[in-house]
Parts: structure tokens; sequence; C-alpha cells
């Protein structure tokens, strides 16, 4: 399923936009400001991002910027949707990097037409760069993984575990950010299922030479891939 990031303050067009993506089949997470969004990018990557203008703190604009300046965020296609729609505003905004430009209002057919085009557009997703640390190589597009050339055979939650933890090499990532991102849900239930899954991983991991302290628990908080 296709991951879209949206930034809209406003409430009734995030009902809107949230609501005519999901029946289009797309998982679309919704922000209001920037904050929330650059942590979410820290944690993982949508195919396109949706983005107002006039936002509260850092803009729309700005934001943009920011995307375009990182190397691992400034291929992800960007959608500008504005109520500044004169003919100046589109160009600089396409201008500064954006890909599209949508004119509030607009019509529910037309905002899933062009996020559909804008992903034939985008031939490779975020989601399937290949990750690599120290001779540790994750290739998502085929679902391979190996270390030093030699081949680690995963289950499908260990190697989106793997990979999560990878994309945020040196950071913590939490518990909870962990289970709703690998396993699609917030967990309240047995706390044994993502300890297990981390065992195994570990397991699996110093079975091709890397150490199982590779993967550091951080108590009470979650995890940090440290190789």
């Amino acid at each position: 399923m296709n991951i879209i990031y949206s930034v809209e303050d406003d409430k009734n067009i995030q009902n809107v936009i949230q609501i005519a993506l999901k029946n289009s089949g797309f998982d679309i997470r919704m922000f209001s400001d920037s904050k929330s969004f650059f942590s979410a990018m820290d944690l993982e990557l949508p195919e396109i991002i949706l983005l107002d203008i006039m936002l509260p703190g850092m803009d729309g604009i700005s934001m943009m910027k920011k995307i375009k300046s990182n190397p691992i965020w400034n291929k992800i296609p960007i959608m500008m949707v504005s109520a500044k729609g004169t003919e100046i505003d589109k160009v600089i905004g396409l201008d500064l990097g954006a890909d599209d430009y949508l004119t509030k209002p607009f019509g529910v057919l037309e905002l899933v037409s062009r996020v559909k085009a804008l992903l034939r557009r985008t031939p490779e997703k975020p989601s399937d760069y290949l990750l690599e640390i120290k001779g540790l190589l994750l290739n998502p597009k085929e679902y391979l993984c190996s270390f030093n050339e030699t081949p680690i055979l995963l289950t499908s939650k260990e190697f989106q575990l793997l990979k999560l933890l990878m994309q945020n090499h040196l950071k913590v990532v939490t518990r909870d950010d962990i289970l709703n991102i690998v396993w699609g849900y917030d967990f309240f239930g047995e706390t044994r299922t993502l300890d297990v899954h981390i065992k195994e991983l570990r397991m699996k991991l110093s079975k091709a030479g890397i150490a199982e302290e590779a993967i550091q628990t951080v108590r009470g908080v979650g995890y940090k891939f440290i190789l």
C-alpha cells in the first residue's frame, strides 16, 4: 500500500484528503505542522508528500527546501496544495522543486487522479532504496539481506524490523513506533511479540558475523542499531 504524508492545518481539508485517499486504497498519514511531519520522516518515508504552503511555524515553502536539501528525502515527489493559486505562486512552487501544484478548493477526483499520476512518474519508491551499513546490505525491492556477501535469511517481520533500525542508524526507535510501523497497529497487549523478533534477528545477524550488541536495547524506550 502506497504511503502518503499530507501536511495540512485546516481540519475540514484534512478530512477531505484523508477520506478521499483512504477510500482510493492509499495509506494516508495526516500532519498539522512541520515538527510532527519531520519526526515521522525520520522513521518512515512516504511515496508522496502533499504540502500546504500556509502552515503554523515553518511554512510549506521552507519545508520543501529542507526536504529537497536532504539526500535521502529529495527524490520523494511533492505536491503543493494551496489556496495561493495565482500563476506566479504556481511558478515559484514548481521552480523550487514541487512536482505538482493543486489549488484549493479542489475536487476529490482531481486530487486522487493527480496522486496516481505522480506515482506513475516515480520509478523508484523510497521504500525500495538499498540500505548499506559497514557491509550489511538490505535490498527492500528484492527482499534480500547479506553481510559481507553472506546471505541472511529473514522472515518478513524480521526484514521490516531490520530495515526500520537501519533507516534510523544510531538513533533510538521506540517500541511503540516499531510496533506501529512493522505490525501496523497500536500495541497494548502481549509485549513478547517484539522481544521475540529482536532475539531471533540478533541470533541470525550473529551467525553471519554481526555482534548481537549491534541491536542495542534502550531500557524502557526501545532499540538502537549501532553497527
